[in-house]
């Protein structure tokens, strides 16, 4: 049994290690290919993430609870969604630590969203950015990393890491780094 809790904690350990790496290095190649222009007038955000049950879901969420200005546009949806899927029970949960109910979510892709009338839209990793730069190449300037906007230094790495399949510590973890970025670009649109 105790050799069972080493194996897992280092597997973890290993996890860990691999995700800051691939960060550190994906944080890199962003601040070469983002583009430095900022938009001056903001009016719709979308942000996106791969199933858009987790992280885009809950900053949908989050966004449109700290908006007073009823007239923003505020959309979520993921890359890769195939059928509409509710949130996991790891992110409702944390969600309502978080004053935010995900329970009745269900996930959308990018054909449900205004993706060519949006003023913002916010990707959570590298890999997201690049996809929907590929798609929406005249939208380059408007597509940004949600974790760019997160205060110094927390700002230095990229992404937000997809929490799918794990704890609701790491929920909890992503969410505070979404919360993070989302009332620091709040301030700043």
């Amino acid at each position: 049994m105790q050799q069972r809790k080493m194996f897992s904690k280092v597997k973890n350990i290993k996890r860990d290690v691999k995700l800051l790496l691939r960060n550190i290095y994906e944080s890199v190649l962003y601040r070469f290919a983002r583009s430095r222009r900022a938009s001056s007038y903001t009016r719709s955000v979308v942000f996106v993430c791969m199933g858009n049950i987790c992280r885009s879901a809950f900053a949908e969420y989050l966004m449109r609870s700290i908006t007073e200005d009823k007239i923003l546009s505020i959309e979520s949806c993921g890359l890769n969604v195939d059928m509409r899927t509710p949130s996991p029970l790891e992110a409702i949960i944390t969600s309502k630590t978080f004053g935010l109910d995900l329970e009745g979510h269900l996930s959308k892709g990018l054909e449900c969203c205004d993706l060519e009338n949006s003023d913002l839209i916010l990707a959570m990793e590298l890999w997201q950015y690049k996809k929907l730069v590929e798609l929406f190449p005249h939208k380059k300037e408007n597509i940004k990393l949600l974790r760019e906007f997160a205060p110094f230094p927390e700002n230095i790495l990229c992404n937000i890491n997809d929490p799918f399949g794990q704890s609701e510590e790491i929920f909890a973890k992503c969410f505070s780094q979404i919360e993070r970025s989302i009332h620091a670009m709040k301030a700043r649109i």
